[in-house]
């Protein structure tokens, strides 16, 4: 699950909706010239385009420097770095530094294109998408010099079925892989895995018990980075996993800064999509938004050559809104929606209508900071509304705007013999917007005749509490994020009930209901063209017969820099900026 970077009890309502996003113009990246103090957009929609012969290594970008420290100023506070477990964006972007898939995903004058990573190509799929067979590259080495084999990238996608040990991380496997479903990981199951064959030190074979056309997308995620078995401390392994990458971990002190280097073992004649320009990347976590945005907008000594990638805050953009400073804030789209998930175990469907009627969103928003249009858009449908096949739809009824109908919310609590019924979520104490999203929710709420309890964490556990399914909550925040431009990366992902008793919360909503499950099982077998539209429909008919959810807003990407940092451009595939292109000005 590809989830918000800012705690999961936050607003994340970020920007540009993806629907809108072929409007853009082609990307300007920071540090071009130009008059125009406009932000600059990165990235367009997305894309198709595959290229399975791209060479090594990667273009050079134009006016680039070596050398130099970037430093990562974050409001997050990441729970993992281990290649299995990392599935929120930041920790993603950062890890594929570290850690190489068998593909990725460039940009070739601004435009995503799949192509090959660790491997020779894009895999090699039998007729019907249930065997795909991947060649990795002469020359792939770890950290240490030693040799990147096949059997390395067998033992990581084993390792992805370990989920009571290692959960949080893409779930696709239990649903895809011959065996998956019954595969609980080498440390229970051991090493005889149905599902992927190393028969030599170069190919990877996977098999899956039914197709899946979309597996060369998969595999650009850090799971599928190699993991030498004996190399492998298990929940110890994120503390400092053996780079593959242009960088290596330096030092890492959690929920406080992470630090890397370049790693000298990696070969860019083995990289068509990575590039190694600066010397240092300083990710500092935990810190306060504001006073981030405001020490990167200064623009003084060492915050010069930095770069934050969350929302800008709505007095933060009026600040600089038509001054030089807004052209060092770099636009573009994102993979994600931002929800809030009722937790169907606990709260009926005719109070899950109530809880939706009464939402109040636009409070929350201007209470989150967001800046309507820029970093926030509608959203009325799980789906975000740039996923092919996607139906415009609105089971709630308020265009995914407004600040809810208290009077209707009472109505059918009323009706329905529930009035007074009691809510329950967690907000970051320690954040100052958080606790405000959360007065602006308990008011609203119980001005529908909701009981409301609100529950105070500190910031650096908000990941865990969101996962953790036993909590007492029965509201949970979360985003899902496209892992690729298709329904399958979308709805089987966080509604097939079979999953929903899984650790970590994979179904934030724990629907389990056989009809739902039945429709993603038959949609998932289907060639993929045929599939678009039905994941459309399927959509409609979970948010109109069982409304497990209230979508708070599609998602974009807004990048504050220094003026020392160049290239900046948005990974429109993964939300994030793409540090394999940055570079620091001398």
């Amino acid at each position: 699950m590809r989830r918000p970077t800012r705690t999961a009890f936050a607003v994340v309502v970020t920007a540009m909706a993806l629907s809108a996003c072929s409007s853009l113009p082609l990307p300007g990246r920071s540090g071009d010239d130009g008059d125009s103090p406009e932000p600059r957009r990165s990235s367009t929609a997305y894309s198709e385009a595959q290229d399975a012969q791209a060479k090594a290594p990667a273009p050079p970008v134009s006016g680039a420097q070596n050398g130099g420290t970037l430093h990562v100023l974050s409001d997050s506070t990441p729970h993992t770095f281990d290649p299995t477990q990392v599935y929120h964006l930041d920790t993603l972007a950062i890890m594929r530094m570290v850690t190489r898939g068998l593909t990725q995903t460039r940009y070739d004058d601004g435009k995503p294109v799949l192509v090959p990573d660790m491997a020779t190509d894009l895999g090699r799929p039998n007729a019907d998408f249930t065997r795909w067979e991947f060649t990795l590259r002469d020359g792939l080495k770890y950290e240490d010099g030693s040799p990147v084999k096949a059997a390395d990238v067998a033992y990581a996608i084993k390792r992805q079925l370990a989920q009571d040990t290692l959960s949080g991380g893409p779930t696709y496997g239990l649903d895809y892989y011959l065996g998956g479903n019954t595969y609980k990981g080498p440390y229970k199951s051991g090493d005889d895995f149905e599902g992927v064959e190393a028969p030599d030190d170069k190919t990877v074979i996977i098999k899956m018990r039914k197709s899946f056309p979309s597996m060369r997308y998969y595999t650009t995620l850090p799971t599928f980075g190699a993991i030498p078995e004996a190399k492998d401390t298990r929940d110890k392994y994120g503390l400092h996993p053996l780079a593959t990458g242009p960088y290596k971990f330096e030092s890492y002190q959690p929920g406080k800064q992470l630090v890397l280097v370049k790693n000298p073992q990696w070969d860019p004649a083995t990289d068509p999509g990575r590039h190694q320009y600066v010397d240092r990347m300083v990710f500092d976590f935990g810190l306060e938004l504001n006073d981030v945005q405001q020490r990167i907008i200064a623009d003084k000594g060492a915050d010069q050559a930095a770069v934050s990638y969350s929302d800008i805050l709505a007095t933060n953009y009026d600040a600089i809104h038509g001054t030089p400073a807004e052209k060092r804030l770099v636009v573009g789209p994102s993979p994600c929606i931002s929800y809030m998930w009722m937790d169907t175990r606990k709260v009926p469907l005719q109070v899950r209508r109530a809880v939706a009627k009464a939402w109040p969103l636009a409070s929350e928003n201007k209470a989150s900071g967001s800046v309507p249009g820029l970093t926030w858009q509608p959203a009325t449908t799980i789906m975000p509304s740039a996923t092919p096949g996607w139906l415009e739809a609105d089971a709630i009824g308020n265009k995914g705007e407004g600040n809810g109908d208290p009077v209707a919310a009472r109505k059918l609590l009323t009706e329905a013999g529930q009035l007074g019924f009691e809510l329950s979520f967690y907000y970051s104490a320690d954040d100052e917007i958080d606790t405000k999203i959360a007065n602006v929710r308990k008011n609203a709420l119980t001005k529908a005749g909701f009981t409301v309890k609100t529950m105070p964490a500190p910031g650096a556990l908000s990941r865990e509490l969101s996962d953790d399914s036993i909590r007492p909550a029965n509201l949970r925040e979360a985003s899902w994020c496209m892992d690729w431009a298709n329904g399958d990366s979308v709805l089987p992902a966080i509604l097939d009930g079979k999953k929903a008793n899984l650790p970590g919360a994979p179904v934030p909503s724990f629907l389990n209901v056989k009809t739902v499950n039945d429709e993603i099982e038959r949609i998932s077998s289907l060639p993929a063209d045929k599939a678009l539209g039905e994941w459309g429909q399927l959509d409609k008919m979970i948010m109109d017969d069982y409304l497990p959810v209230v979508p708070l807003g599609e998602g974009g990407t807004t990048l504050l820099h220094g003026s020392k940092v160049g290239n900046v451009i948005v990974d429109s595939v993964g939300g994030m900026p793409d540090y394999g292109q940055i570079y620091v000005q001398k």
